[in-house]
């Protein structure tokens, strides 16, 4: 493996570790259970982070793997799996929280989601676009490495 190669490979597993502890989604308003990623959002406002969810222990095992596949120069193409596996499930991540509040309320009734999409709003956080472009530094360090 080349430094360049070894450094976005290290460089995306530290962000994935990160975007774990970092903000996944602001959301404020009436409650909502996040199902997707494992959290509940009370009356009020909540910013919810990855160490909120039941998935932070598989971003940070999946972190782990990458940065110890990488220190020992080890498995360029199981590498470049993660990577797109990474970088998939980061963009659907990313949709997730993006429309939270629609996608929650879908299957409810027009007036329930006529309500929850005036008294609901989300933002979201730095976590999931970072969590996106951990995987894209990775599948990009796994093509450059030799």
């Amino acid at each position: 493996m080349t430094f360049i190669s070894r450094l976005l490979l290290l460089t995306g597993a530290a962000g994935m570790a990160l975007s774990a502890l970092l903000p996944w989604v602001t959301i404020k308003g009436i409650g909502l259970d996040l199902g997707l990623v494992g959290a509940e959002v009370s009356p009020g406002a909540r910013t919810v982070s990855g160490i909120d969810t039941s998935i932070w222990p598989v971003i940070l095992g999946v972190a782990g793997l990458v940065a110890v596949l990488a220190l020992l120069k080890l498995a360029r193409k199981l590498l470049l799996v993660v990577g797109l596996l990474v970088v998939a499930a980061g963009g659907a991540l990313l949709y997730y929280v993006s429309n939270a509040v629609e996608l929650e309320t879908d299957g409810r009734s027009e007036i329930e989601q006529l309500i929850a999409e005036a008294v609901i709003t989300s933002s979201t956080g730095p976590g999931t676009p970072l969590l996106l472009a951990s995987g894209l530094a990775i599948v990009a360090g796994a093509l450059l490495a030799r």
